[in-house]
């Protein structure tokens, strides 16, 4: 059993509204099969685009979406899944509502994502570490309130990541 499962079980998706246009019912099965797919057609059919967003905009159930996400990054995970959840991820801290949202009293879905983001803020420091830099770093900035401590990590890491691709 995965905790961001756990997780999922905890949330009255059906009370969410979401982007395909039905309630947020479906989201724990589809994020569930995200987690367990091992192939792109498989990554491909348990998108959560056209749900969480639809083109950068978001709908109230990118705030659930990003906690399932904060838990599954600390989860192990195949290359292509978590590459995919961050994706995700910076979708959800980096838009902003959809229209529709903004009319029904949600007018800053981005900023609750955030918040939901900054639950796994060390393991996305580790991301921008070791795995995925640029995808976590354009969360990070979105995400840290801690701005020094942000702008420490990304004059190291920046550099360092520079002078990798050099070498390559």
């Amino acid at each position: 059993m995965r905790p961001s499962l756990i997780q999922a079980e905890r949330i009255d998706w059906h009370s969410l509204r979401c982007g395909c246009g039905e309630t947020a019912a479906h989201i724990p099965e589809t994020f569930a099969r995200l987690l367990e797919a091992r192939t792109p057609s498989e990554i491909a059919e348990a998108t959560l685009d056209g749900h969480i967003n639809i083109q950068s905009l978001l709908f109230e159930v990118a705030i659930a979406v990003t906690s399932l996400i904060a838990a599954a990054l600390q989860e192990d995970l195949p290359e292509a899944v978590r590459v995919q959840l961050l994706d995700h991820l910076l979708t959800c801290v980096a838009g902003e509502s959809h229209w529709t949202e903004v009319e029904a009293g949600a007018p800053e879905i981005e900023v609750d994502c955030q918040i939901a983001a900054r639950e796994a803020i060390w393991t996305l420091y580790q991301e921008y570490v070791t795995g995925h830099a640029m995808l976590a770093r354009y969360i990070l900035e979105e995400v840290d309130p801690d701005q020094e401590r942000f702008s420490s990590f990304d004059a190291k890491l920046s550099s360092r990541i520079q002078k990798a691709a050099k070498r390559h």
